[in-house]
């Protein structure tokens, strides 16, 4: 029988070709290096993730939400994982992909040295919340995906999935440990501030090779996508200030049902690869 509340790592390969088009989600610029930024910060990210559940979780009493740190560990460890390989596939295409992730590092670690482990886990369930509202909108709106590459659209879809699957852990956990409102609210001001600019930066850096900076039509067509009819910015806006409610809850936001049918067909598949077959037609057979 399939425990709705177990979070399950799930190790699937996802063949992306090395000479994977440049733009590979819709041909289009922005929506590509949208998601390339993310994945770009995705390895630094799950590490520092991982890193601020490592010590509570000899010391949950409660052995489901004990189960669950576990599970939560196994999944980002199995993203950053995906995400190292097909950052590869980015530095072949001639990106300084080294640089960024090295600064990406270098800054995780110093948060991680200067902050308390409370406040170094009110950090990620910042960052979750923020990833959690990212994946609620690419999986509830087909346009970020649709005529993306099929590998790379099955990543994301599979990231998103276990994204939500596992979205009150961390805030779970953080509530058991005593975690209060102030705490929550600067690690979510960090997180902002910090994943934004770092973000912002590996935009630039890949807009800046492929020579778009100075393009007026570039950034015209960046407003549209992320301000305009399509938003992808825009629409992240009101989850993301449900955050400050005081009583907020990650599961507020009932999205079961973007992944409950995802969640069974994992549970019943044996393959790992048909897993990841399905996930690039974003289908159930």
């Amino acid at each position: 029988m399939l425990d709705s509340n177990a979070i399950i790592p799930r190790r699937l390969r996802f063949y992306v070709p090395k000479d994977l088009p440049r733009y590979w989600n819709d041909n289009c610029p922005i929506k590509t290096h949208i998601f390339n930024s993310i994945a770009i910060l995705a390895p630094a990210f799950e590490r520092l993730a991982i890193s601020s559940a490592l010590p509570y979780k000899d010391k949950i009493q409660d052995l489901q939400l004990k189960e669950q740190i576990l599970g939560f560990i196994g999944q980002e460890s199995a993203h950053g994982s995906e995400f190292i390989r097909f950052n590869q596939i980015l530095k072949n295409q001639g990106y300084d992909i080294k640089r960024l992730e090295k600064g990406n590092l270098k800054r995780f670690k110093w948060l991680s040295k200067k902050l308390s482990i409370k406040m170094h886990l009110s950090l990620t369930l910042a960052a979750e919340h923020l990833t959690a509202i990212i994946s609620d909108l690419i999986l509830r709106d087909k346009q970020w995906l649709q005529h993306a590459y099929p590998a790379v659209a099955a990543l994301w879809r599979w990231h998103a999935i276990e994204e939500i699957e596992h979205k009150a852990v961390v805030f779970d956990l953080y509530k058991s440990v005593g975690g209060g409102y102030f705490a929550r609210m600067m690690g979510m001001w960090f997180v902002t501030s910090m994943l934004g600019g770092l973000l912002t930066r590996n935009f630039f850096h890949l807009v800046y090779h492929d020579k778009l900076l100075f393009k007026l039509s570039f950034w015209r067509k960046f407003f549209s996508v992320c301000w305009g009819g399509p938003g992808f910015l825009r629409k992240l806006i009101l989850p993301y200030l449900r955050y400050v409610i005081p009583y907020f809850h990650p599961w507020h936001q009932d999205n079961h049902n973007l992944i409950s049918t995802w969640k069974q067909f994992f549970y019943q598949s044996k393959s790992p690869d048909d897993m990841a077959r399905i996930l690039e037609q974003d289908a159930i057979i």
